[in-house]
């Protein structure tokens, strides 16, 4: 038998050296996705469903938006929306289009009992796992644009817009998503509306929280 050398030793260790190097397995994320060493090339070696970055959610979700007044007063709108959101990795950027009718204190608003928030917004969210399935936490902001109409009055049509931001959280699945959030809304528009329309002028809080279900593409 031929005895084992030194340099077989050498070159045995810079083969294993070299193999390592080539499957560059690296440090994994909990996806089991890392950067390659050499390229820098985002790649996975876990599940196809767990390597997925990100891609598009459709959804729909049930929200209530409350506003309360330095008067005391609280007015509750209660509606739904519908949703579009592109996401990946920690980022994504969304837009919905909502109806709220207004739920409570009808009668200090209108003539009638029909008064309702209908309109857009578009905005971001930021944080770990918006775009990846598990488990996500995230901050949102963006802006809103509503008219507000008064069925039996349309001299109390008015436009809501403003800044909003907040915090969420859910998660995602192979193919579904479930969101919970709360933001806080700009009230200027608010109290202009109560101070123009109404003649009441007062000082507003204004916030929504929104459950949404999805489908993730």
């Amino acid at each position: 038998m031929r005895p084992v050398t030194h340099f077989s030793v050498g070159l045995l260790s810079l083969g294993i050296m070299a193999a390592s190097a080539q499957a560059d397995v690296g440090v994994l994320d909990k996806y089991e996705c890392h950067n390659h060493l050499q390229t820098g090339d985002y790649h996975c070696h876990g599940p196809a469903d767990m390597a997925k970055l990100g891609g598009v959610i459709l959804s729909a979700d049930a929200r209530t938006q409350v506003w309360s007044t330095s008067a005391d007063e609280l007015y509750l709108f209660a509606g739904i929306a519908a949703n579009a959101e592109y996401n990946h990795k920690w980022m994504a950027v969304n837009a919905s289009y909502f109806l709220m009718p207004l739920v409570t204190n009808a009668d200090d608003l209108s003539t009638s009992d029909t008064v309702s928030q209908q309109g857009w917004e578009a905005g971001v969210k930021v944080g770990p796992g918006v775009g990846r399935k598990g488990s996500k936490v995230y901050a949102l902001a963006g802006w809103s644009s509503a008219d507000i109409t008064d069925s039996g009055d349309s001299s109390n049509d008015s436009e809501l817009s403003g800044y909003y931001i907040g915090l969420g959280f859910g998660t995602n699945s192979n193919t579904l998503t479930l969101d919970v959030a709360a933001t806080y809304r700009d009230a200027a528009s608010i109290e202009t509306y109560f101070k123009d329309v109404l003649v009441e002028p007062v000082d507003v809080t204004a916030f929504d929280v929104r459950m949404a279900v999805g489908w993730r593409f």
